[in-house]
């Protein structure tokens, strides 16, 4: 990641209006992130907040899912949160840097195997990647640097923001994102961790098998299934390295969300007749 950029999130919002706010204590506290409400929105444009509530696991089905197309196998493994636990804490993998699981909790995860066996080199973008809910809201990719940038918000800035100057690639135009207090301290750790597992941009030769993961937002509470949309992987290259050729995948998922809590029960209205 960049420095510069990595100095912008780390100190950004340190200002002496903010470090005001601060100190004039949670009466302040909306105008201290007023420079983030007043971020315009277009026209029309809707915003699903995700309520603020005790995260609980969900489940997909299938649990993994594969498809060949084209010579490419591309197999796609829904990471539960105690797969990811048990693997980030194997010390013969991370050594020093092994202990807690660095993705935020309301994020999906996903292990992603692409072997080509198509006798030609492909190249792989993951910022090509969306997923979208039965209730048609889309989700982007969240690289490293997204990651890194909630880790050092330490603050709720939305939980569901539509933006319109990024983009995802293919016809499926503008992404949701999501933002807020998913985790506080520690971003250096939890950046380069996840940079070292992602699923990285970059070409894939004839006879390998590419892995890595890829993360999302998890996906609204009221939704029953997702696709995801492994999209845009280029091959076909001519002489001067320009694809002629995409393929696109798509695999369907359903969605088992943690059961409601129940209501607490209404308290019985006090009898006159009590003694």
């Amino acid at each position: 990641m960049n420095k510069s950029v990595f100095h912008n999130l780390s100190f950004r919002g340190r200002r002496p209006r903010n470090l005001l706010c601060a100190g004039l204590g949670v009466a302040m506290v909306s105008g201290c992130g007023g420079r983030y409400s007043s971020l315009e929105r277009p026209k029309g444009q809707i915003e699903m907040r995700q309520p603020e509530v005790e995260i609980k696991p969900i489940h997909l089905k299938p649990a993994t899912a594969s498809q060949s197309k084209d010579g490419l196998d591309v197999t796609i493994r829904y990471a539960s949160p105690e797969e990811l636990d048990k693997f980030f804490e194997d010390k013969k993998i991370f050594g020093p840097l092994a202990g807690k699981n660095p993705y935020p909790p309301k994020t999906l995860i996903f292990f992603v195997k692409i072997a080509n066996f198509s006798g030609k080199k492909i190249y792989v973008n993951p910022d090509g990647f969306v997923m979208i809910d039965n209730l048609n809201i889309q989700y982007s990719e969240l690289s490293p640097d997204n990651i890194s940038s909630i880790y050092e918000s330490k603050s709720s800035l939305w939980s569901f923001a539509k933006t319109t100057g990024d983009l995802a690639p293919g016809p499926y135009g503008a992404p949701f994102k999501v933002a807020g207090a998913m985790g506080a301290g520690g971003g250096r750790k939890q950046h380069y961790l996840i940079k070292q597992v992602r699923l990285a941009a970059g070409y894939v030769f004839p006879g390998i098998a590419y892995d890595g993961y890829v993360a999302f937002p998890r996906p609204h509470p009221g939704s029953g299934s997702i696709r995801l949309l492994i999209h845009n992987i280029k091959t076909d290259f001519n002489a001067a390295d320009e694809p002629a050729q995409a393929i696109h995948f798509e695999f369907p998922f359903g969605v088992e969300q943690p059961p409601a809590e129940p209501a607490a029960p209404a308290e019985a209205p006090a009898s006159d007749n009590a003694p």
